[in-house]
């Protein structure tokens, strides 16, 4: 009887471990599922901010600045003052320093007309030009980063409609077959069913190709080779405003890194010029010392001054050059600003024209191109049309997809442009 309830004890704890363990697997495959089921998404926002912490040269050019917080460190910092032994022996007729003469003395440099003031501002001031230089890299990276991203999602959209061109290629393919089958149609329609379908099949692995060759570009520009996350948020274009050309000249006058570099430049060079005719003027070498003359058992201190005679030497080459730097220097204001001006007017134009060819494609040509592959499919299955009506009504559609992907993606170029130049996003330019 004992054995009974032990063996019926056993299998209720078997069965409850059973049911527990079942469940336990039912949850963890649940959970599987609801994680393989999650999309995560990288949006536009995402991919600039991964770049600008993980680009390579983003990263260097921030330890670049480093190096000018040295510079600044190091211009104001005073010359080291110099020690002097010196020893004298007086001739005797026996050997050693009883009878000499014993010095030590104290040399320090002491720069005249303001030269280490000018130093640390010529080292501020050339931090503030590579802080400029680095606010341009950024929006470069960036513009390249929206620039890679876009293409990205023309790919997908380009792989989207050749998948959609494949499974069209199938379904004229199979009513090619039965109409075949019913004598309908020749073979010959099913021959070029068949072509169109190998066709189809070859632009969608071309796409594919080009499609991962466009994310990898996207992680490169990113600097993450190994992030995994390729389904990228779609970006809208539908409320895109018009633009003023004025309005955009003035925020890139204003606003552009490039031109406050070149700017700053013209800063710098005008200090460096009169750093240049500071250093004509002589910097004194104070002295002060002790000497003892043992001879005649005497100390005394001694103090001197030592300056050279600007006579040949009056620094002349280098202000000259100071000079031409600072011409030159204000030449590159001119030739930024005007190649600046170039590209935003190029990427306005850009702009402009793509902004309403991408509207019409989207509200008129591609549904009527469609409408028409629709009917010319229907047609074909019920016989009014032949395949080649078809056919010319799908390639119409794939070609005006096309026109489409690469209008678009010239569009979205001009907005990346055209934000780069301004430093403002083009949803919040009034």
């Amino acid at each position: 009887m004992n054995v009974m309830k032990i063996l019926s004890s056993s299998t209720c704890m078997l069965a409850v471990c059973y049911f527990t363990i079942c469940s336990d697997k039912a949850l963890l495959l649940s959970h599987a599922q609801e994680s393989n089921t999650k999309t995560e998404y990288l949006t536009l926002e995402d991919a600039v901010e991964i770049a600008l912490n993980n680009n390579p040269l983003i990263k260097s050019k921030k330890h670049t600045m480093g190096t000018y917080e040295g510079r600044i460190k190091q211009a104001g910092l005073l010359p080291n003052p110099k020690i002097l032994f010196f020893t004298q022996e007086i001739q005797t007729n026996t050997v050693g320093f009883d009878q000499s003469q014993n010095s030590v003395d104290v040399i320090q440099k002491l720069e005249t007309g303001g030269k280490r003031k000018l130093r640390v501002k010529v080292a501020e001031k050339e931090k503030k030009v590579m802080e400029f230089d680095l606010l341009t890299t950024i929006a470069d990276i960036t513009a390249k980063v929206k620039t890679a991203y876009f293409n990205v999602l023309t790919k997908q959209d380009e792989l989207k409609f050749a998948e959609e061109t494949l499974v069209i290629a199938k379904s004229l393919m199979s009513i090619a077959c039965e109409r075949f089958e019913s004598g309908d149609i020749a073979k010959i329609e099913v021959l070029k069913s068949k072509i169109e379908l190998s066709n189809a099949e070859m632009r969608v692995q071309d796409v594919e190709r080009r499609h991962l060759n466009s994310v990898k570009m996207l992680q490169t520009v990113m600097g993450a080779p190994n992030i995994v996350r390729y389904n990228l948020s779609p970006v809208s274009t539908s409320d895109t405003p018009s633009l003023n050309m004025d309005t955009l000249n003035n925020l890139l006058l204003n606003r552009h890194p490039a031109l406050k570099a070149r700017k700053k430049a013209v800063d710098l060079s005008l200090i460096k010029i009169t750093e240049a005719k500071r250093m004509a003027i002589p910097d004194i070498n104070a002295t002060i010392g002790y000497k003892r003359l043992t001879e005649i058992d005497v100390n005394t201190i001694q103090a001197g001054i030592e300056f050279p005679l600007p006579i040949f030497n009056r620094n002349q080459g280098k202000i000259i050059e100071a000079k031409a730097f600072s011409f030159k220097a204000k030449d590159d204001v001119e030739v930024v600003r005007n190649q600046l001006l170039l590209q935003l007017n190029n990427a306005f134009n850009l702009y402009i024209s793509t902004r309403e060819q991408v509207r019409f494609f989207t509200n008129s040509i591609i549904p009527q191109a469609e409408e028409s592959l629709k009917i010319a499919s229907q047609g074909f299955k019920q016989g009014e049309f032949d395949y080649l009506e078809v056919l010319d009504a799908q390639r119409t559609l794939a070609n005006t997809r096309i026109s489409y992907l690469k209008i678009s993606n010239e569009f979205f170029s001009s907005i990346t442009e055209i934000e780069k130049l301004v430093g403002v996003k083009i949803s919040d330019i009034k």
